[in-house]
């Protein structure tokens, strides 16, 4: 009888001590749910540079914004793939072909703007509409997530969440979105995102917004990363 008891009591301390120690980036929660994998685009790179003003290249600051941005997401507890992680080129449909092999939660592209109006200036984000679908509706709302958050961060000019027929939100099957960080060909704002310090601002609003749509979803929604029947 007191060899029982001596054997319940470890099963409850051990029971106790999981419980208390298990670690916070474990990806199953207590829920069930599996911890949100988010797919980080950069765009362009290698021979497409993208936006260019003189010598500064989008590729380039959309790289180290990405990076950021990951560090981020990976701080939060999120897991993190990029579509490229250097100076290469990427073809568009190698990038949905990513997402949906890595079976991705979300899809983030992070991008830079221009525009022959060099007055233009501000941050938007696209997401794909032209079907009522879940996954459309849930795009949208990442978007409004995310550019909230960079609004916060940035105190940028908000050019507001549009609809966008770009390749990657319009392929992905999963929640996908667009961000146009700022405008280079502005040159007030292209002397902000020359500044790093300026791009991690930019980079924790996208993780922000990130978080804050997964906790206004609980868990992924999987029954959203399908697309219809040609």
């Amino acid at each position: 009888m007191k060899r029982f008891r001596f054997m319940r009591w470890k099963i409850c301390i051990g029971f106790i001590f999981s419980f208390l120690f298990l670690p916070d980036d474990s990806h199953a929660t207590a829920a069930g749910c599996v911890k949100p994998l988010v797919v980080l685009d950069a765009g362009h790179g290698g021979k497409d540079s993208g936006a260019s003003f003189g010598n500064f290249l989008e590729k380039r600051v959309n790289i180290i914004t990405a990076l950021l941005t990951k560090k981020h997401l990976e701080g939060l507890g999120y897991r993190v793939i990029m579509t490229r992680s250097k100076d290469i080129f990427i073809p568009l449909v190698r990038r949905v072909e990513i997402a949906s092999q890595v079976k991705a939660d979300i899809f983030v592209s992070i991008h830079f703007n221009s525009s022959k109006n060099r007055q233009a200036e501000g941050i938007e984000v696209y997401y794909y509409s032209s079907k009522p679908l879940p996954r459309n509706r849930a795009s949208q709302q990442l978007a409004n997530c995310v550019l909230t958050r960079l609004i916060d961060q940035t105190e940028a000019n908000s050019r507001g969440v549009k609809a966008g027929n770009f390749h990657v939100i319009r392929e992905t099957a999963m929640p996908a979105v667009l961000v146009e960080g700022g405008f280079i060909t502005n040159i007030q704002e292209r002397q902000k995102i020359r500044q790093r310090t300026y791009l991690d601002q930019i980079a924790l609003g996208v993780a922000q917004g990130i978080d804050n749509y997964f906790k206004m979803n609980k868990c992924p929604r999987r029954e959203l990363n399908a697309r219809p029947a040609a």
